[in-house]
């Protein structure tokens, strides 16, 4: 028996068969999957993964030190229940996933491969594109500005333009851009407008913009829109 072993692999050899087959290793297979799931599901259009993806959601790569397996599936099929909450002022970043139930089977496809993915290596930096620069007085003491015909119109545009899917009001949006409470102890009405109708571009720890293929640009909004959204910034007090 041993001998017509020695001889089988001794033929396979000799015809040039690799001992190792080239098909992909079983490990790679579920991750091609996961990356095509990612893709039709449109989660890239919000979540940066390996190197790709959109700035909406927070990045994906290391996700696994912040969120635990199950959390990710019960997430993915739509099994966390909704707390009993008030009504928030502004959309709810939460609600932009209410699209995802996925099945049990491609929810796990998916949390196995975030789970696998390291931290980022390179940070990610936001960067406003070149406008009016700060200009607050020295020696200037912020007071919340009183709410006005054209600040309410501001609170509703904030929620209707998704400001909330990226920077958070007393402690609730999302958490890619900076938190707005108080943003004007330290941001003039100018440096809003400016930052607000030029958007910021986002950079990967270099000299250069690289783009994502599904990065979002800045909103074209009415200059009546961008100064209202502003005078109702300029009326949130610092977080205590």
């Amino acid at each position: 028996m041993k001998k017509k072993l020695s001889l089988l692999v001794a033929m396979l050899i000799a015809a040039g068969a690799p001992l190792v087959s080239d098909c992909p290793a079983p490990a790679s297979v579920p991750a091609k999957k996961a990356r095509k799931l990612l893709e039709q599901q449109g989660c890239l259009h919000c979540h940066f993964v390996s190197g790709d993806g959109g700035f909406i959601g927070p990045p994906l790569d290391g996700i696994g030190k912040h969120r635990s397996r199950e959390f990710i599936e019960a997430l993915l099929t739509g099994s966390i229940p909704e707390p009993d909450l008030p009504p928030l002022p502004y959309p709810d970043p939460k609600k932009l996933m209410d699209h995802m139930k996925l099945s049990h089977s491609d929810a796990a496809t998916i949390a196995t491969y975030l789970m696998s993915l390291p931290e980022l290596k390179t940070p990610i930096k936001v960067t406003g594109h070149k406008g009016e620069g700060d200009s607050l007085p020295e020696g200037f003491s912020f007071k919340p500005a009183e709410p006005t015909e054209s600040s309410n119109a501001g609170l509703k545009a904030y929620r209707d333009s998704g400001c909330a899917a990226c920077h958070s009001i007393g402690g609730r949006g999302g958490r890619l851009g900076p938190n707005l409470d108080g943003i004007g102890a330290y941001r003039s009405k100018a440096y809003i407008e400016n930052r607000i109708k030029n958007g910021a571009i986002v950079m990967f720890g270099a000299d250069q913009y690289h783009p994502s293929s599904y990065t979002m640009p800045p909103l074209n909004l009415p200059d009546e829109t961008i100064g209202q959204i502003t005078d109702f910034l300029l009326t949130l007090p610092e977080k205590k």
